[in-house]
């Protein structure tokens, strides 16, 4: 009997530590830690400022969000790309952020929230280029796209519309620097690179050469990946998020980083969703 007593006291022991430990996301007023994967050296979207602080549009546009949640504190870590995805997938982490584009491969992995920002994409020429459109690129090469990046979805779906206009690109199985991107165009090695003009503005002054962007010659709307399980997150940041588009924050934000306002710019070209 005492070794049977002295069992179930263990065993109860054991179902306390573990209950404990199974709450300990949570804080003891209730307010839940959402970990935040947040995409590096992706200006002006998602990056470490020279503090090592997150910083970016997206950064900005999660602290609204956060602020009108109670419930919820939102943690950050900025760490590569392809280790956000996996992350959160896993997850590691519940969101992530750093302009992804929305892609039917995404919506059988993640959840995805509603359009918080639109990203145009525009062609990365070497100065005097007569390239000025997609179309200009015909029997031309454009620099390799990972293809798990939502920008090779964009690109399939507008050569899918474009078939009479035949463009060299093979995706790859890797996600290269736009410092890398810049210079094989530069070099002669491709003809251009299909990527917005703000992420490229915010290497240029690095490169030490010019380079030219066109006008943009396509967009797509941006969006945040949480990991499946979190369904009732997903709907709350999507309320906000429509909270924020209403009222004109998320415009006035997309004035300060852009310069222009995006959800305009994106009715415009027809792809405001």
């Amino acid at each position: 009997m005492r070794r049977l007593s002295a069992l179930v006291l263990a065993l109860a022991t054991i179902t306390v530590l573990a209950a404990c430990s199974s709450s300990s996301s949570a804080s003891s007023d209730g307010v839940r830690t959402v970990k935040i994967a947040l995409v590096s050296n992706n200006k002006p979207y998602t990056y470490a400022d020279a503090n090592g602080q997150p910083a970016g549009y997206d950064v900005d546009v999660l602290k609204k969000i956060d602020a009108k949640l109670p419930n919820y504190k939102f943690e950050y870590t900025v760490i590569d790309y392809e280790t956000g995805l996996i992350g959160t997938k896993s997850g590691k982490y519940d969101i992530a952020a750093g302009c992804y584009f929305r892609t039917d491969a995404r919506a059988q992995q993640y959840l995805i929230s509603k359009p918080y920002n639109y990203y145009f994409l525009s062609l990365i020429v070497k100065p005097g280029s007569p390239i000025k459109t997609m179309t200009d690129l015909n029997g031309k090469s454009l620099y390799p796209i990972d293809a798990s990046d939502g920008r090779y979805a964009a690109f399939k779906d507008w050569v899918a519309k474009h078939p009479d206009v035949k463009i060299d690109m093979t995706p790859s199985s890797s996600q290269a620097t736009y410092a890398d991107m810049a210079k094989a165009v530069h070099d002669g090695t491709y003809d251009a690179v299909y990527r917005s003009k703000e992420q490229f503005s915010g290497v240029q002054n690095s490169l030490g050469f010019k380079m030219e962007v066109t006008a943009p010659v396509d967009g797509r709307d941006t969006v945040y990946l949480f990991n499946k399980k979190d369904a009732q997150l997903q709907q709350q940041v999507d309320g906000v998020i429509g909270t924020l588009t209403k009222d004109g924050t998320l415009t006035t934000l997309t004035e300060q980083y852009f310069g222009q306002d995006n959800f305009a710019l994106a009715k415009k070209l027809g792809i405001e969703r």
